[in-house]
Formats: structure tokens, C-alpha cells, sequence
């Protein structure tokens, strides 16, 4: 597959992503992305948008355990 590039904002912030999947793929995970982070925020407003980021992929790397773990046991 190609890689192509896909530009978004992320706290208001502008990056520019490399990946293999869809723009549609890439703009549903930058949404949901800054969806999880304005929660984040308003349930912990002092947090820093760096603090944010560490605990959005946290939570992100946890779920991605639980369902690792969840195929084992399938």
C-alpha cells in the first residue's frame, strides 16, 4: 500500500501524518483522538495538553492490552 500524507490539528496544534491507511481512517482517529483529549481536559483541567497526550496513550495502550488479551482467551 501507499503511504501517503495526512495534515490535522490535535489541541490546536498542526501535524502532519505519514501512514498506509485511508484519509477517512486517519481523519475518524484524529477525531476520536481530540474527542478522548477535550474529556481528558475537562474532567482534569490543569492539565498540561503534553499531560493530556501521556494519558490518552496510556488509556490507548491499556485497551490495546485488554484486547490482545481478550483474543488469547478466544
Amino acid at each position: 500500500m501507499v503511504r501517503a500524507r495526512f495534515q490535522g490539528k490535535i489541541l490546536g496544534e498542526t501535524y502532519t501524518f505519514t501512514s498506509e491507511e485511508s484519509q477517512s481512517q486517519m481523519k475518524a482517529v484524529l477525531e476520536l483522538a481530540n474527542q478522548q483529549l477535550a474529556a481528558i481536559k475537562a474532567a482534569n483541567p490543569n492539565l498540561s495538553n503534553e499531560q493530556a497526550a501521556i494519558l490518552l496513550a496510556f488509556n490507548a495502550l491499556s485497551d490495546q492490552l485488554k484486547m490482545q488479551a481478550a483474543k488469547v482467551k478466544d
